[in-house]
């Protein structure tokens, strides 16, 4: 069985800017990490992997799918990208 867990990245150097980017991690056969982009589509990253490396300007948190389909909509929205899929 397949667990997506969402991020949120915050950057501590930029007081009051808030969630910088959402990202998500598949747990299937392989893990699958992906970053949400302004044209409204998931896209491949090693950001996760590299955090995890000790590369981390950004503080990551742990939220649920709920929060970040939240901020996707509210972002989404700003973008003019509401009538858009996300896949």
């Amino acid at each position: 069985m397949s667990r997506t867990t969402y991020y949120f990245a915050t950057n501590p150097l930029i007081p009051g800017k808030g969630v910088i980017s959402i990202f998500r991690r598949r747990n299937g056969t392989l893990p699958a990490d992906e970053v949400f982009s302004r044209d409204g589509r998931w896209h491949t990253t090693d950001y996760l992997r590299l955090y995890r490396l000790g590369h981390d300007d950004d503080d990551l948190v742990e939220v649920s799918e709920a929060d970040a389909n939240t901020l996707i909509d509210t972002w989404t929205r700003a973008w003019g990208l509401v009538d858009r899929e996300r896949t």
